[in-house]
């Protein structure tokens, strides 16, 4: 093989991949072709961050939820500072005077440490209290506070479910993710107005938008204010509620290959994960003698590069020298330069950004308190509740997503789930909820997997609501309808689909729609709209009705059970065939 000229200057022009060169990482989101979508889209000055309420003395962010059965327990978290360690909460039948107080009892609270070095530029130092009241009597309002012995909160008031199948309602809500202080609060608080007697409070994933941040958190409790103490919450985890633990930065290595031949050189360069960035250049000087390698300047352009450089390599006669200077200046010699013939390799040092792998919100199971029958290692993100003949299972989409093996045992327990509710003759509805939609709306987005994995198993067991969030838009559709003067399914059909929407990031529904989906089609869809969605459910009938911000109705579809125990007639209702709301006939959207 030849060697290169000891005389060699080579001056390149080298376009470095942006996650190469830049000075901050970011991981983003699932569906980056929706999301991407936004940019194009005109939005309003960047707010000043609001602050976040440090814990104190007093507790804050009081959320009640079900760990256990509904019907003679309730369960409360809340917060303090992490000098308070002796935790207690009170439970009385609540009574129309003041002196209920006085027949409370007293239960001691679990503690478990919040201590965050490092959370997204957060330190975060809390204590997190649970208490679960069991022994609780039915279909009973109650009356509870939560505190020290000493500084107590103020009392909240929440009944237990009935022990048998009677009527009852619940509100269902999309991503609050963004922006939930100021906009989402207006939505929880019209839900509360218009069905104040809900029995639980159902969000699809995506609570907020930085997994680990402490002031998000503050500021989804903020918006519910008390509804979060008094109605018992059920929630799935979104992607987004999944990041980097911490991040830090440190050195790394990025090595480097170029091979020339004649005019052209082609080369990588390999980032530190392993990701190869391909690199093709063209001689720019006069053309290379014959039987000798090239030498000149050669000018290298690196696909989806955003950073120019120069990689000079030079040669004292004992040996080949390489430095990158970037186009600010900054000098990274390579190390080890190593050229034989006319290929040339070697590495540089680059400070980085590092972040740990995804991993839950560390405020999901202090905050929460759900039930722990779910698959090992998948504790109160994946679990069935039953209330008042309806089972409710919760099923973590995203961390199926990442792993394939998350995926089986989740399928496997869901289908034991359902075929366990199958035969129990008290329960006569199932909704199952998970946050990346069975059938997408999204332009980019498809969820294959979770679609081919999930949907025969919902199908087979005859599944009532399928409730979704993720596409940041509204849409409900059915398998196989019937088309006779109302939209019924057909005997061969399976669960009722819906995505929503409350807080402020909207996105566009695909042109197509569902139309490359099999065997379903998109009834109702909406854009640029926040919704809520009240659920009544009957003996025989569920009535499902999906509300604006603003509590207008828009969408409106019972779902009526049959004696012979085969899948529910879903029956549509005005508003269901007004126009949609869509971004052409709405207030041009602009994301806060």
């Amino acid at each position: 093989m030849q060697r290169f000229d000891a005389s060699l200057l080579v001056c390149v022009l080298l376009l470095l991949p942006l996650g190469l060169l830049a000075t901050a990482c970011s991981t983003p989101s699932s569906g980056s072709a929706a999301e991407a979508a936004d940019t194009t889209q005109p939005t309003s000055a960047e707010p000043p961050q609001l602050p976040s309420t440090p814990p104190g003395l007093y507790p804050d962010r009081v959320v009640l939820s079900h760990a256990a059965d509904p019907s003679s327990s309730l369960s409360v978290t809340w917060r303090t500072d992490s000098i308070v360690t002796g935790a207690k909460a009170q439970v009385a039948l609540a009574t129309g005077g003041p002196s209920f107080y006085t027949e409370a009892r007293t239960v001691t609270a679990e503690t478990q440490p919040l201590h965050a070095h490092r959370v997204d530029g957060e330190h975060v130092s809390a204590n997190y209290h649970s208490v679960t009241f069991e022994g609780l009597t039915a279909d009973t309002l109650y009356a509870y506070r939560v505190g020290d012995g000493e500084r107590w909160s103020e009392w909240f008031q929440a009944r237990t479910a009935s022990a048998e199948p009677t009527p009852f309602s619940f509100v269902y809500v999309g991503d609050a993710q963004n922006n939930v202080r100021s906009h989402w609060s207006r939505l929880i608080r019209q839900a509360y107005t218009d069905a104040p007697e809900m029995a639980f409070l159902l969000h699809a994933g995506d609570l907020v938008d930085n997994a680990h941040r402490n002031v998000e958190w503050g500021h989804w409790n903020a918006a519910g204010g008390f509804i979060q103490s008094m109605v018992p919450n059920i929630a799935v985890p979104g992607n987004h509620e999944y990041a980097g633990y911490r991040t830090w930065r440190a050195r790394d290595t990025f090595r480097v290959e170029v091979k020339a031949s004649g005019r052209q050189m082609t080369g990588t360069i390999l980032e530190p994960d392993g990701n190869p960035e391909p690199l093709e250049a063209t001689s720019s000087g006069a053309a290379p003698s014959s039987g000798r390698s090239p030498a000149g300047d050669w000018d290298y352009n690196v696909d989806n590069g955003e950073y120019v450089g120069t990689l000079q390599i030079e040669s004292d006669g004992s040996g080949y020298g390489a430095t990158l200077v970037s186009e600010d200046g900054r000098a990274r010699p390579l190390q080890d330069v190593s050229v034989d013939g006319n290929t040339l390799t070697g590495h540089f040092l680059m400070e980085v950004e590092k972040e740990s792998p995804e991993r839950l919100s560390v405020h999901w199971h202090p905050q929460f308190a759900f039930p722990e029958n779910g698959p090992d290692g998948m504790e109160e993100t994946v679990y069935h509740l039953d209330y008042q003949g309806m089972r409710v299972v919760g099923l973590n989409s995203e961390a199926a997503k990442m792993d394939e093996e998350v995926l089986r045992t989740q399928t496997e327990w869901l289908r034991s789930t359902l075929r366990e509710a199958e035969q129990d003759p008290g329960i006569r509805w199932t909704v199952v909820t998970f946050h990346h939609p069975m059938f997408s709306s999204g332009e980019g987005r498809s969820n294959a997997d979770l679609r081919a994995a999930w949907r025969p198993i919902l199908d087979a067991y005859n599944v009532d609501l399928v409730l979704q969030g993720h596409d940041h838009t509204y849409a409900r559709g059915q398998t196989k309808n019937l088309k006779q003067g109302v939209s019924a399914r057909s005997p061969e059909g399976g669960a009722v689909y819906v995505n929503s929407v409350s807080g402020a990031k909207m996105y566009e529904i695909k042109p197509d729609r569902w139309e490359d989906f099999d065997g379903v089609e998109m009834e109702r869809g909406g854009e640029n709209t926040q919704l809520y969605q009240v659920v009544r459910v009957g003996a025989d009938t569920i009535q499902f009705r999906a509300y604006t911000a603003t509590g207008a109705p828009y969408d409106a579809f019972d779902l009526v059970r049959p004696g012979d125990g085969g899948p529910s007639r879903m029956i549509e209702r005005p508003p269901a065939h007004r126009p949609e709301r869509t971004h052409e006939n709405t207030l041009d959207y602009a994301r806060p």
